[in-house]
């Protein structure tokens, strides 16, 4: 029997009530991003993630034309989202947290046919954000016990142990106060979808393809979430699938369609993402790159990978040949050098590209690795510190600062660095006490250095605030 779909968990947060008006106690925007950092702290210390810089970006340039498109339609209630984080798990699944965190499934980003399903993945979500749902049926249920965030995250993590017991064990405990909340969340799953693809159409992208990721995921069988069933009894009903192909009906088409880059970058996403998490065979890999040269730089890294090294760089250069404007092609490339422990030569790759690119983040990280591995510690640090100073939650970047940092030379100042570093990497991976540990020792190390040590307190006693904040 087919599972009734439903792919993501914001209505758990969430349940629609008519338009409030402005004058009622919603939750504040700081309130709501603080709780968004304390889901993504969670999620960085329960969940397996696929932090892979190149694939962040790039699925990190959708979410943002769509969240774009959000902030110029509802100025004045969608702030600044806390980012896209990519979940290692296979279920096709996708969720929104207030204050604009956004998680998305490997599974997810595998099963989709083209980009313009992926953006109406991301369309929905950020529309449950955008309407502030969250908050909005936290209004509505105020003398109710409403489905903690607390209780809820427990609820994923149980269920993604891959039990359905411990699903349906999360399911009885809120059987009750589901029931009454669960029409309201029927109707939030139709605004976002509706509200999803006035978003996605507006960033571009073709809306047709929201009512065709529906039709997919209502054929697939078995279990495709890793939430428990409270996510599963919102059926995907024909009459939303029907609502949703009606609608797209409607829309104009674009008349130009976004570019071919985009749409070869999700095939060599999708190839990469399913050798650097052991999904794929060597020969399914070399099959699919006789057909569809995006398999190329997937099968390269799978030869670095299993240490065949004059395979990889053949394949990569290849791919470096036929595409020498891609980002991946020089990524890959380095990557292979680094495997090969081959820094030299990894540098000389990345580093014209990243001196063409100062912008592009996943260029920085990888020309840093190829700087920290020749043991130029200070020039690393010096290409990811505009990273953090842009996104102070980028966890991948604070782990290669770290690194970094343990190539400086011997100093009191290395010591107080790397702790430093290591505190904000604890921090963002949900280990707020060691953060803290982390912190107070480079701290005492900090002590002649006023400027230093002020920053260092700083930014404890708000670790500490975090570390009191229960949402």
């Amino acid at each position: 029997m087919t599972e009734p779909f439903h792919h993501h968990n914001e209505s758990a947060f969430g349940v629609e009530i008519p338009d409030l008006g402005a004058g009622t106690s919603l939750l504040d925007q700081q309130q709501e991003t603080r709780l968004g950092e304390m889901v993504l702290r969670q999620i960085g210390k329960e969940m397996p993630l696929y932090q892979d810089p190149w694939t962040q970006d790039e699925l990190g340039k959708i979410f943002s034309r769509i969240y774009s498109a959000s902030a110029a339609d509802k100025a004045s209630t969608i702030a600044a989202p806390l980012g896209l984080v990519i979940i290692d798990d296979n279920s096709i699944n996708a969720f929104a947290v207030p204050g604009g965190l956004f998680a998305i499934n490997m599974g997810l980003v595998l099963s989709v046919k083209n980009i313009d399903e992926l953006a109406g993945v991301m369309g929905h979500e950020v529309a449950h954000v955008s309407q502030r749902h969250y908050s909005r049926s936290k209004e509505a249920f105020k003398n109710q016990t409403l489905i903690t965030l607390g209780s809820m995250l427990a609820s994923i993590l149980l269920a993604s142990q891959s039990s359905d017991a411990a699903g349906a064990v999360a399911l009885g405990a809120q059987a009750a106060m589901i029931d009454r909340q669960l029409s309201y969340s029927r109707n939030q799953e139709r605004e976002a979808d509706r509200i999803g693809m006035q978003l996605m159409y507006a960033a571009g992208y073709n809306p047709v393809a929201m009512a065709d990721f529906f039709e997919t995921m209502n054929r697939k069988t078995g279990t495709i979430s890793f939430m428990p069933d409270f996510w599963l009894t919102h059926p995907l009903s024909t009459e939303r699938m029907s609502e949703a192909r009606l609608r797209a009906a409607q829309y104009p088409k674009h008349k130009t369609s976004l570019n071919l880059t985009d749409e070869n970058n999700l095939h060599v996403m999708q190839y990469r993402m399913a050798v650097l998490s052991d999904q794929v065979t060597e020969n399914r890999l070399v099959i699919a790159a006789e057909r569809d040269p995006a398999a190329i730089p997937a099968l390269a890294l799978f030869y670095a990978r299993a240490g065949k090294y004059e395979q990889a760089r053949g394949l990569a250069k290849q791919f470096a040949q036929q595409q020498p404007e891609a980002v991946i092609a020089a990524i890959t490339q380095t990557e292979i050098e680094l495997m090969a422990n081959q820094p030299q030569q990894a540098l000389e790759i990345i580093l014209p590209q990243n001196r063409i690119m100062p912008e592009n983040r996943a260029l920085a990280i990888y020309t840093a690795r190829a700087y920290s591995a020749l043991g130029k510690g200070q020039a690393a640090l010096e290409l990811l510190q505009p990273l953090v100073n842009k996104n102070s939650r980028d966890s991948v970047a604070w782990q290669t600062m770290e690194a970094a940092a343990s190539r400086l030379p011997e100093s009191p100042l290395k010591t107080l660095q790397v702790l430093r570093f290591r505190a904000e990497t604890q921090f963002w991976q949900g280990d707020v006490d060691n953060a803290i540990r982390s912190l107070m020792r480079a701290s005492k190390l900090a002590q002649n250095n006023y400027s230093m040590q002020a920053k260092l307190e700083n930014r404890l006693s708000e670790m500490q605030e975090a570390r009191k904040f229960r949402g």
